[in-house]
C-alpha cells in the first residue's frame, strides 16, 4: 500500500556522529515517531519556527481501548 504524500518536501543528508544518531534513534522511539527521519524533520520544524509543519511529534496519537 503507497503512503500519503507528506508534501513538498527536500532532501538533506547528514552524517552525524555515531553518538548523537544513537541518541536520535532512541529519542524518535521514546517519542513514538513513525521514523527517525520524521522525528528529525519535526525538530527542525520546532527549531526554525514552524511548529504547523510538524507531522507527529507532540500530537497525541488516538489509540482505540482493547475489547476484553
Amino acid at each position: 500500500m503507497p503512503r500519503e504524500s507528506k508534501g513538498d518536501r527536500f532532501a538533506h543528508t547528514v552524517r552525524p556522529p555515531r553518538e548523537v544518531s544513537e541518541r536520535l534513534r532512541t529519542k524518535a522511539v521514546e517519542a513514538g515517531a513513525s521514523s527517525v527521519s520524521q522525528y528529525v524533520a519535526d525538530l527542525l520544524a520546532i527549531h526554525v519556527g514552524l511548529p504547523h509543519l510538524v507531522r507527529e511529534l507532540g500530537q497525541d496519537k488516538e489509540v482505540l481501548p482493547l475489547a476484553i
